[in-house]
């Protein structure tokens, strides 16, 4: 096993995601595997996530080859899985596909855990992507306001509310409704559903 160690270069695009779920930053290699770092942010199924983790051997073709795989994620019940983040133009080609079926025999093998493969296709689908990096931007306020706990009280009276009817009842344009709102939907007080829609007023927002 070794370490990979994260530097720049003509190669890698080094990206920074503030995690509060790991209370980290979590440095990643490409645009896309930063792309990949909201969807393990709020999946409530993953309890931790690192990119690069230690990586490792396998045998293709004779040769003793290195390999690191993009992240490592931990769940609920501590069972952990590593991903590969590829481009989809990339995983066609069959030297890939032969090498990572050695890589997945491996982890299989040597640490009992899966290697998932995604791709652009899954990690950029519809509105989500737009959805979690709108939370994200929401994530972490040191400050909540009097009137976002009013907000907050709201929802919890109606059990299932839609934004327009938040907007109507505070008088609150979109722009204000989303703010009120989506900090309690980011911390997790407030849930909805991110993957049919973009946020709006027609969103639908429970506790």
């Amino acid at each position: 096993m070794f370490d990979q160690t994260k530097k720049s270069s003509h190669v890698h695009n080094i990206c920074k995601f503030m995690s509060l779920k790991n209370d980290a930053v979590v440095r990643t290699l490409s645009i896309l595997e930063f792309d990949f770092c909201f969807h393990l942010e709020y999946n409530v199924d993953v309890e931790s996530f690192i990119s690069q983790p230690t990586g490792f051997y396998y045998k293709f073709n004779q040769r003793q080859c290195r390999y690191t795989p993009d992240f490592l994620a931990i769940d609920q019940n501590k069972q952990s899985t590593f991903f590969e983040v590829k481009h989809s133009s990339q995983i066609l080609k069959p030297d890939f596909r032969a090498r990572f079926k050695e890589k997945q025999n491996v982890t299989l093998q040597e640490f009992d855990r899966r290697l998932i493969l995604v791709t652009e296709k899954q990690i950029r689908l519809g509105p989500v992507l737009t959805n979690l990096k709108l939370l994200h931007r929401y994530s972490g306020m040191r400050t909540i306001t009097k009137f976002q706990k009013q907000v907050l009280a709201y929802v919890q009276g109606k059990g299932m509310v839609k934004l327009q009817e938040i907007a109507h009842y505070f008088e609150l344009s979109e722009a204000e409704t989303l703010v009120a709102t989506l900090p309690w939907v980011s911390s997790g007080h407030v849930q909805t559903d991110y993957k049919s829609a973009g946020f709006g007023l027609d969103t639908y927002v429970w506790c």
